[in-house]
């Protein structure tokens, strides 16, 4: 009987794993091109998530997208995200957030605290998220900011490409 109490318990802290419904889910970024909202998105990425909101720091996140399926809707526009100087897919064909830690904010919202890595180089972050959830299905929505030039994307000057770059995360999720 202790045993079974026991295993319960385990299983009980344990977080859950979701699978990515790719078809109905996305990842986007949105910087700004000489002061008006740039738009984009990745065509192929993927994620796990093992998480239980009624037992966050138990869970863990990784979220990976393929550079070269970065898609702003502008041939001329995605043509230079390609470059070397910018998101260079020919050296570095994913970039790849790893959570270290996922806490609740009490509001029904979190924030998983990790590390994105983009073009080699990795810098905290911490993307803040809903997970809303049934038995068998779930809804990831998170979101956070970076300065590209902190990753060395891009040119340096910011009068054309601002610096500041918001990330969302919508992901259909299912057990």
């Amino acid at each position: 009987m202790f045993l079974l109490i026991i295993s319960s318990a385990i299983k009980a802290a344990e977080a859950k794993e979701w699978k990515l419904v790719a078809d109905e889910s996305n990842v986007r970024f949105i910087g700004a091109l000489e002061g008006a909202p740039f738009r984009g998105r990745f065509d192929v990425f993927s994620a796990t998530i093992d998480f239980d909101p009624q037992n966050p720091e138990s869970g863990k996140i990784i979220g990976e997208v393929k550079m070269n399926s970065a898609d702003s809707g502008d041939a001329e526009y995605d043509a230079y995200l390609m470059e070397e100087d910018w998101f260079n897919p020919a050296r570095f064909a994913s970039s790849e957030f790893i959570s270290n830690s996922i806490e609740s904010l009490g509001d029904g919202s979190f924030a998983a605290h990790g590390e994105l890595t983009i073009v080699g180089i990795s810098q905290p972050i911490t993307m803040i998220f809903e997970f809303i959830s049934s038995d068998t299905k779930a809804e990831f929505s998170g979101n956070f900011d970076i300065k590209r030039l902190l990753f060395g994307i891009g040119w340096e000057a910011t009068n054309w490409v601002a610096d500041d770059v918001s990330v969302q995360v919508e992901l259909e999720l299912m057990q």
